[in-house]
């Protein structure tokens, strides 16, 4: 293990909220971008059936339930799918409920160690961290093979994110949509 002494120190308690924050924070923008897609593409097609059916004197019920059925896809894929998402990683990152997870993390002069409320350490380079954001609550850390480190902003307790911040060199902030 290393041994020196900490720059700084965060723990944090992911509760739920905190976790659907920083869910919603690094969800992938190709899944967004995809369900765009997707939306665009079945509105089109919602609208071309729509044309065709008052142009050939079909039915308007037909077309009340294509409305309805398009509008719970849509729901779904931008609402539940996501949500439902992030209550599963949740649930097993509780162990099914058992106990609020809790972090510490400490910052070193080259690295940070990342240990779980089991004990689990897991050192991280300054090196393998691609990018940060900062949300409401939260800076998240974007580590390699989509590994995010959360700290909580008001549970500092050594130091704080402004002395991190020198040692993320060339780590530019992301700025969540």
């Amino acid at each position: 293990m290393y041994t020196t002494t900490p720059i700084a120190e965060n723990h944090i308690c992911i509760s739920r909220s905190l976790f659907d924050e920083g869910m919603r924070a690094t969800e992938s923008s190709a899944y967004k971008k995809a369900v765009k897609k997707l939306a665009f593409l079945l509105i089109g097609l919602y609208l071309a059936a729509a044309a065709w059916i008052f142009c050939t004197g079909g039915s308007p019920i037909f077309l009340l339930g294509e409305s309805v059925f398009l509008g719970a896809l849509l729901f779904w894929l931008i609402f539940m799918l996501p949500a439902s998402k992030r209550r599963n990683k949740y649930k097993a990152m509780t162990q099914g409920g058992m106990f609020i997870p809790e972090r510490t993390v400490r910052f070193y002069q080259n690295h940070l160690s990342v240990i779980a409320n089991t004990g689990k350490e897991t050192v991280i380079s300054y090196n393998d961290i691609q990018e940060y954001q900062e949300t409401q609550n939260l800076y998240i850390l974007n580590c390699n093979n989509n590994t995010y480190v959360l700290l909580d902003k008001n549970k500092f307790v050594i130091g704080d994110f402004y002395a991190v911040k020198p040692l993320l060199k060339g780590i530019q902030a992301r700025i969540p949509n």
